[in-house]
């Protein structure tokens, strides 16, 4: 494992369940009027679901509230360094993106979304950054990303896959399943990723939302959806290292072999 990759130890683990977040420390600098954002969006960007998104537009930056703020510092430990391109597979309001372009070495972070709404706001907060040229927002499924990667500058170092998974493998109520074999979809993944994922997602039938749950039951492919399952098909595809459960589900570091 090469220092681009690091892995962290058991302590490192543990320590970072009882570090302090400072929001101020996760903030994204570099963003022009944003006062002259129209209420509605920083309405939404601040009180909307999912809760773990939200953040503030304010003097130029955008500050994260507490369970963003955690998010990102706790996942982000593990994005290799430099970080030089990030793809964020479900981005909701964008943070993961706008935070990864701020690294003055990121030359690309994208992220991907099926909510119109979300992908609106993203656009007009990129259109507000400094760093703009390097942002970039697109409504796509995953094997439509695949298919067009070298659009966006071919596959990207650092690849984020946050509680996505269940609707990659079940569907959701904005895209249907983009297959029920593990392998079909780690193999997109591995398309897209030229480094790392971060992958952190439920793993268990029993874990999942009702939504998915109930699409499980439904799609006949209920029994295929369990941990040992997701890794065996991950492991295909890239070096797996699984650490321990983080805010409720599994952190696993998918590296390109």
């Amino acid at each position: 494992m090469t220092a681009l990759f690091p892995q962290p130890t058991l302590w490192k683990q543990l320590a970072w369940r009882f570090r302090p977040v400072r929001l101020e420390n996760q903030a994204c600098e570099g963003f022009d009027d944003l006062e002259a954002l129209p209420v509605e969006i920083k309405s939404f960007v601040n009180d909307s679901y999912p809760r773990n998104h939200t953040y503030r537009a304010v003097n130029g930056r955008l500050i994260p509230n507490r369970k963003l703020a955690i998010r990102v510092a706790g996942l982000g430990r593990y994005y290799p360094r430099p970080l030089t391109s990030l793809l964020d597979l479900s981005c909701s309001k964008g943070f993961f993106v706008f935070h990864a372009a701020a690294q003055a070495g990121c030359e690309r972070a994208v992220g991907v979304d099926l909510s119109d709404e979300c992908l609106e706001v993203c656009r007009q907060l990129a259109a507000r950054s400094t760093r703009k040229a390097h942002v970039q927002f697109a409504r796509l499924t995953l094997p439509e990303l695949a298919e067009r990667i070298d659009e966006f500058g071919g596959p990207f170092q650092t690849v984020l896959l946050l509680n996505t998974y269940q609707y990659l493998f079940f569907g959701s109520t904005v895209a249907p399943a983009v297959g029920q074999r593990h392998q079909e979809i780690f193999a997109l993944l591995r398309k897209v990723c030229a480094g790392r994922l971060v992958f952190h997602n439920r793993v268990a039938l029993a874990d999942l939302q009702s939504d998915p749950q109930g699409r499980a039951l439904r799609s006949g492919a209920a029994e295929r959806y369990n941990s040992r399952a997701i890794r065996e098909a991950a492991e295909e595809f890239f070096r797996v290292t699984a650490l321990r459960r983080w805010l409720g589900r599994p952190v696993w570091l998918l590296d390109t072999v």
